[in-house]
């Protein structure tokens, strides 16, 4: 019997070469409707998951030259822009968090300092699973966390003081806040997942605007700190209505951990100095850019620069040891690299030959429709496709059509492709929307329909904060002028000799 994965593996062929032999829309052009099969394609490969992921992004290398859509070495520079080693940067900065341990240090730090009473207990790993999430991916920070929360929810299920219903309940609270707290930590930086980078790579290859890493963070972290409190209230308030005591053996079991950690070692020392540093330069760099005598920093060379001190600072010069050595990048998550080339390059042809103009065209026909409210449909159609679709994959078949339409609308893009951005991470509702969902899943402390209604509501949540913070953060932060296309978004697109902008 054939699987979803089958029926995407030789029915997305199947249907994209029936459609390829169809006439092009006039006011789409061959070479357009070839590119949105091609994005139909991979949309479908990317839905079943007929292949592993990075290797439906591979398509545009293959079919782009090969349909005349592009020279190999135009596509290929957008699987090696500033925008990969931004990210990959970013990466070996985490890696190097982790080889020391300190990303477990920070987390039981600041889990012993908030208390032993549930709902402090739930609140400190929530503000540990943000922070670290925000630098090193969302799947290590749970796959971290959760050897350190699931003894602490067991203690009390065991021992069964009082109301064991309340305390299996406490168990629940703390896996799903786990979960939550790492996705959303993810959205407030630019290297926290794969989509906030997805998002500004799409902007600077497509239209040369650069949004760098104090930008970013400014409107992400209220926005993921609203998030949070509101997850830690639903959490603590609604699923835990009652009372529950404070309980000693928390502590001793976080003090345990630490005890095994022991005192910080020279390597966690400098590995922290590199760590700090580097997230200075990428908050800080255009106070100090005036002093330094012309030379110019950006976020992807100030990744970079992170990594390559971790590779030449020792950690121990007399073994000749150093804080990374190269065999610790096979830990590098290569494929997401890959997909967001893949992406990049889709979204690229999208909008080089008219795709994304065209199908935004068609929505904005409708321009009676209040603009605030075609927002809040985008980043709920944005939320709940992410449930069931990689959200890297869905920002990219979806940005240059959101962009193209708020163009048609007249609004500047970054009035719907940052709320998009951000609800491309809020997919709570199923175990399989993320990796964090799935991990504490497994921790057979949360049912699917504990997860569903608790992530339903939270994705509504999100779906009206986005759509507020389009109207505020955005205006504020990035100097948006409602109801003006900015001159870097011009309303038509023109296609080079390279096949880009």
């Amino acid at each position: 019997m054939l699987n979803i994965r089958k029926i995407g593996l030789l029915g997305g062929p199947l249907f994209c070469f029936i459609a390829a032999q169809f006439p092009a829309p006039d006011a789409l052009g061959q070479q357009g409707w070839l590119v949105l099969v091609i994005a139909i394609l991979m949309a479908i490969w990317w839905m079943t998951e007929a292949v592993p992921m990075a290797v439906t992004a591979f398509i545009p290398l293959i079919a782009f030259p090969l349909l005349g859509l592009g020279d190999l070495t135009s596509v290929a520079n957008y699987y090696a822009g500033s925008t990969t080693f931004l990210i990959l940067g970013g990466f070996i900065i985490g890696i190097g968090l982790q080889r020391w341990n300190l990303h477990t240090r920070i987390a039981l730090q600041t889990v012993r300092r908030v208390g032993t009473e549930p709902r402090r207990v739930i609140a400190g790993f929530m503000a540990a699973s943000a922070f670290l999430s925000m630098w090193i991916s969302n799947t290590a920070t749970t796959v971290m966390m959760l050897p350190i929360a699931y003894p602490v929810a067991m203690l009390l299920i065991s021992e069964n003081r009082g109301d064991a219903a309340q305390e299996q309940r406490f168990g629940t609270a703390l896996m799903l806040a786990l979960a939550y707290s790492a996705t959303i930590g993810g959205m407030m930086t630019l290297i926290g997942t794969a989509t906030n980078v997805m998002f500004r790579g799409y902007f600077e290859e497509n239209y040369g605007l650069e949004i760098d890493f104090l930008d970013w963070m400014t409107m992400a972290v209220p926005i993921g700190l609203a998030l949070l409190f509101i997850i830690w209230w639903i959490l603590t308030r609604l699923m835990l209505p009652g009372k529950m005591e404070a309980h000693s053996g928390i502590a001793e079991i976080i003090d345990g951990k630490l005890n095994e950690l022991g005192n910080m070692s020279v390597g966690e020392k400098r590995t922290i100095f590199v760590f700090v540093l580097t997230a200075g330069l990428w908050v800080g760099h255009g106070l100090i850019e005036p002093y330094l005598g012309g030379l110019k920093l950006n976020d992807a060379s100030i990744a970079i620069f992170g990594a390559l001190l971790l590779f030449v600072i020792p950690a121990d010069w007399k073994r000749g040891t150093f804080l990374l050595k190269w065999s610790d990048t096979r830990d590098v998550p290569w494929g997401i690299l890959i997909l967001l080339g893949g992406g990049l390059a889709m979204a690229g042809a999208m909008n080089s030959f008219g795709v994304a103009d065209w199908l935004g065209g068609k929505i904005a026909s409708f321009r009676d429709f209040p603009v605030w409210a075609l927002i809040l449909l985008t980043v709920t159609f944005i939320v709940f496709l992410s449930e069931l679709m990689s959200n890297v994959a869905t920002l990219a078949a979806f940005l240059p059509v959101i962009v193209a339409t708020a163009i048609g609308f007249g609004e500047n893009p970054l009035l719907f492709a940052v709320p998009a951005a951000f609800a491309a991470s809020c997919a709570f509702m199923l175990p399989v929307a993320t990796p964090p969902n799935a991990i504490v899943f497994g921790s057979n402390l949360v049912t699917v329909p504990q997860m569903a209604k608790t992530g339903f509501w939270l994705n509504i949540v999100a779906i009206f904060l986005l759509g507020a913070a389009s109207y505020i953060l955005v205006k504020f932060v990035l100097g948006v002028e409602l109801g003006v296309v900015p001159d870097w978004a011009p309303a038509s697109t023109e296609v080079t000799e390279q096949g880009g902008r």
